[in-house]
C-alpha cells in the first residue's frame, strides 16, 4: 500500500508540540517482566515497520517482517486481495499504495499488547495525500502477529467504503 515517493509519519523525532494522550497511548497493566519486555519489543519492532513504510522504504519496512509476511482484511473490497502472503506480493501491495501517495500520516496510534507476548493490537487514523489530488482516510483496527521479534501476520480492520473508494481509485475493479 505504500511506496516510494510517500512522505509520512508514525511519531515525529521531535513534536512541534507536546505529545498528548491522543497522539499515542499505550496501555499499561500489572504484566509480568517477561509480558513487559514483549511489548516493548513489539511495540519498537512496530513503530520502525510503520517508519519505513511511511518513508516509502518498502525493504527496511520488509526488514522487520518473518520471511514469509502474511497481510489480510476482514473485509475485502474488490481490487485488493483479501490475503497478502510473501516479500513480492508485500511490495507490489504495499509499493502501490505508496506511490499513489505524496504524504501518508498516521495519527491516534494505540497500541496493546495482549497477554500473548505475540500478539498485540493496534489502532490508528490514516490519512493520505493522493497523487493527483484527493486524500484516503481511514480508522483501522490491526491485530499483529510476532514471532522472534519480526511481524508475521496482520490482520486488519478498516472502514469499508473508504478502502473501496481508494482501491477504485487505484484501478481496481468491482
Amino acid at each position: 500500500m505504500f511506496g516510494a515517493g510517500a512522505a509520512g509519519s508514525v511519531v515525529p523525532d521531535k513534536p512541534a508540540r507536546s505529545t498528548t494522550e491522543d497522539d499515542m497511548t499505550t496501555t499499561t497493566s500489572t504484566a509480568t517482566p517477561d509480558l513487559t519486555m514483549a511489548r516493548a519489543r513489539n511495540e519498537a519492532t512496530w513503530r520502525a515497520a510503520a517508519v519505513a513504510l511511511y518513508a516509502g522504504d518498502i525493504e527496511e519496512f520488509l526488514a522487520h517482517w518473518t520471511a514469509e509476511p502474511r497481510y489480510s482484511v476482514a473485509y475485502p473490497v474488490a481490487g485488493i486481495p483479501p490475503t497478502v502472503e510473501g516479500r513480492d506480493q508485500f511490495r507490489a501491495l504495499f509499493g502501490g499504495f505508496g506511490a499513489a501517495a505524496t504524504c501518508i500520516e498516521v495519527h491516534d496510534v494505540r497500541f496493546h499488547q495482549t497477554a500473548d507476548p505475540d500478539v498485540a493490537i493496534v489502532e490508528e487514523r490514516m490519512v493520505a495525500d493522493l497523487v493527483g489530488g484527493g486524500s484516503y482516510e481511514n480508522l483501522l483496527a490491526i491485530r499483529v502477529t510476532f514471532r522472534d521479534g519480526l511481524i508475521a501476520d496482520m490482520y486488519e480492520y478498516y472502514g469499508q467504503v473508504a478502502h473501496q473508494a481508494l482501491a477504485d481509485r487505484l484501478g481496481g475493479s468491482r
